[in-house]
């Protein structure tokens, strides 16, 4: 099986970090490399809307959220309290793609595209997670019914968290044609914790429209090299 081009992380690796003091959330450094989008072989869970299998190269590393906005960052950034459930550190949800990219937009930074959010995502492999799913994500079976904070499972080998389970992620792609979705749609990825073990997978994805503001909806941003 083929791995990234990019130095891979070991589970003890320390990943290299800065904060962002506009919103106080970690951001972690993605190097360069590529990876494999679409149905991993032995994935037994695909059920035909993902990515046709396709090496993809990220040709620039970037900057990305170690956790899902919260919604103490959300709050200090926007001054706004949209969410269903109610922490400061539980991921920020019912949030509208457009509220994600405007949140994003006033730290300087964007939504990932797919592609972006597929390979941080992996942490540095193209494997199916060796992990069990209770270990590394929120979701149906252990969620009961409602949002975690964030942080709160296992880290993958990049040094991020929860980008499976907990809430669903706006990325910045359309998601019209091939998901079979409104053509303002956009892609969301990652599962949440409403949804079943097969939605917990890095290739699936889910088209929505750019209002939809769901209570398993929420978003991490990233940064461009320079930042």
């Amino acid at each position: 099986m083929a791995m990234v081009a990019a130095v891979l992380f070991s589970a003890n690796a320390v990943p290299h970090t800065r904060t962002n003091h506009k919103d106080g959330l970690i951001y972690v450094w993605i190097p360069p490399g590529t990876y494999w989008t679409g149905c991993l072989p032995g994935d037994a869970q695909c059920i035909g809307w993902e990515r046709k299998r396709a090496e993809v190269r990220i040709d620039a590393g970037f900057w990305i959220g170690q956790t899902e906005v919260t919604q103490a960052a959300y709050k200090k950034v926007m001054n706004a309290d949209p969410s269903f459930y109610h922490g400061a550190n539980l991921p920020v949800d019912r949030v509208g793609w457009s509220d994600a990219i405007a949140y994003c937009s006033r730290l300087g930074m964007r939504l990932p595209t797919e592609s972006e959010w597929e390979y941080a995502a992996y942490g540095g492999t193209i494997e199916l997670p060796k992990e069990s799913l209770n270990s590394i994500a929120w979701y149906d079976a252990n969620s009961n019914d409602t949002t975690h904070p964030v942080g709160g499972k296992q880290p993958n080998e990049f040094g991020l968290f929860d980008m499976l389970g907990n809430v669903w992620e706006w990325v910045s792609d359309v998601g019209a044609v091939d998901l079979g979705a409104s053509p303002n749609a956009r892609v969301l990825k990652g599962g949440s914790f409403y949804n079943a073990a097969r939605d917990i997978r890095v290739a699936d994805r889910l088209g929505a429209p750019i209002d939809l503001r769901h209570r398993d909806v929420g978003f991490r941003c990233i940064a461009d090299g320079g930042w």
